[in-house]
């Protein structure tokens, strides 16, 4: 996230954090699995493994190869309502991750845009993307939980496997929370 958030929006992300959980009876400092808040969100989502008998298979298998143009998560509209499809054959961290990233976009209130330009390059908003890579992020690690985290002493492994997000995550998160610096004042 290079380019400077407007003011006040990760404060914003924080509240939308703590308010899902607090309306599935989840505390601020635990994990949220991303498909409940999908289900909660009245989102459908729909994995990429139930759509390979209808596409071409070349394309299929393109889709989910691992390589530099893996295919990872998009909402797609259906009229005006939003249906995200993701890629079942990544690592369950990474598919969290994905899904805080579109579910996002979609709290956000993000519109929907052309997959590709008229090059055939792909549409990307800067702004649009900044806001969901950091909402995203706050979604799967609130500063409360980063808190909990740094203050119970866990590893960032430990704590990463517990909130079903890659180590490389929950680092990004207990640095960019302050987490560290908090309970260090504390101490």
């Amino acid at each position: 996230m290079s380019e400077k958030l407007r003011r006040g929006f990760k404060a914003e992300a924080e509240r939308y954090a703590t308010e899902f959980r607090e309306e599935l009876g989840i505390r601020a400092s635990y994990p949220l699995d991303m498909f409940l808040l999908a289900g909660h969100l009245a989102i459908p989502t729909l994995a990429l493994s139930q759509l390979q008998g209808e596409m071409n298979a070349l394309n299929y298998q393109s889709l989910t190869n691992a390589s530099k143009k893996q295919f990872f998560a998009v909402t797609l509209f259906v009229g005006k309502r939003r249906h995200i499809v993701f890629n079942d054959h990544v690592a369950v961290t990474r598919q969290q991750s994905d899904m805080a990233h579109e579910l996002s976009h979609a709290i956000l209130g993000h519109p929907a845009s052309e997959l590709t330009d008229s090059s055939g390059g792909r549409h990307y908003n800067k702004t649009l993307e900044d806001e969901a890579a950091c909402l995203s992020g706050v979604l799967l690690v609130p500063k409360a939980a980063a808190i909990a985290v740094v203050a119970s002493n866990k590893h960032p492994l430990v704590a990463a496997n517990e909130f079903n997000i890659s180590l490389q995550m929950m680092t990004m998160r207990l640095n960019q929370s302050g987490a560290k610096r908090i309970i260090g004042y504390g101490r």
